[in-house]
């Protein structure tokens, strides 16, 4: 389905959920909608990109922004990961500014200073990630190839962009580079840690270095920025941890809609990126606050 008449505002949110066979990323989209509805002042507003045909539960319409199918085919129909209609979020925000997100996540404080930090730019996209302490993330356990390879460690999981030439041209250019991934690893890539599946994250650090725009990226910004929950980045020291960070410490949701993993209070956005984190009860703390 689509939104019947689309919101269009000078700023706003934007994710893609497609479900796949395991996960349900439209009622992930719907609490990060309800996240933004319950900690934003000013941009309170997620649309959502949704396979088309998809149902979309009422409770979960009224949450949104707006509605809206994913144009010209789609690119992911048989992929588990759903990353090839990436490059259709730039067409698909209905914002003159858009702050694209990865499905996962949770907010929990108010961001609005920094959309005007944002906003001195054409497109911005977080280099710089920290830990559920809020330290910044130095490990590159995940990221060998961007070291080997001297990529803009970029995380498309945050990334904001204006609808102009300059980011027009990235988001076009990611799509040539999703449809000819594997001639463009062979090519750009050293053989050592060079990946056999794509990542929106290596797509677009690529597309950057193709652009001759990447130097603006190897500069660690401060913002934006979010918590990355990856094992491996937890300075847990590496080993044979399970990739369920969930499994290795408790954490805590409460009906204040407040987040504590370990002791720590979560203040920045969480990509909590274990989908199990997500329970009924953190949902249902969200609806009842809003309602």
């Amino acid at each position: 389905m689509q939104s019947a008449e689309i919101n269009k505002r000078p700023r706003g949110f934007f994710t893609l959920a497609q479900n796949n066979s395991d996960t349900d990323y439209l009622r992930i989209a719907y609490a990060l909608a309800l996240s933004l509805k319950a900690s934003q002042i000013s941009v309170p507003y997620l649309t959502v990109g949704i396979t088309p045909g998809t149902v979309v539960p009422e409770k979960y319409i009224e949450a949104f922004d707006n509605i809206i199918e994913i144009p010209w085919g789609d690119h992911a129909a048989d992929s588990e990961w759903k990353l090839e209609n990436e490059w259709k979020s730039i067409y698909m925000s209905p914002y003159d500014e858009t702050i694209k997100l990865d499905a996962d996540m949770l907010f929990f404080n108010d961001i609005g200073l920094w959309w005007d930090t944002l906003a001195d730019k054409d497109f911005a996209i977080c280099n710089r990630v920290l830990d559920y302490r809020a330290h910044q993330v130095e490990s590159d356990y995940y990221r060998k190839t961007f070291t080997d390879n001297r990529l803009p460690n970029v995380y498309t999981a945050f990334m904001y962009f204006k609808k102009t030439p300059v980011s027009t041209e990235i988001f076009d250019m990611a799509k040539f580079v999703y449809y000819n991934w594997q001639r463009f690893f062979e090519l750009m890539l050293v053989p050592e840690n060079r990946p056999t599946y794509v990542s929106t994250d290596l797509v677009f650090a690529i597309v950057l270095k193709l652009l001759d725009i990447d130097q603006d990226y190897y500069t660690v910004s401060q913002l934006p920025t979010f918590t990355h929950m990856k094992t491996q980045l937890q300075s847990w020291g590496q080993g044979n941890l399970d990739e369920d960070w969930t499994r290795h410490m408790n954490n805590f949701f409460n009906p204040q809609l407040e987040c504590k993993i370990g002791n720590y209070l979560q203040f920045f956005p969480l990509h909590y990126h274990i989908k199990s984190f997500l329970t009924d009860e953190i949902i249902g703390y969200y609806e009842r606050s809003i309602a």
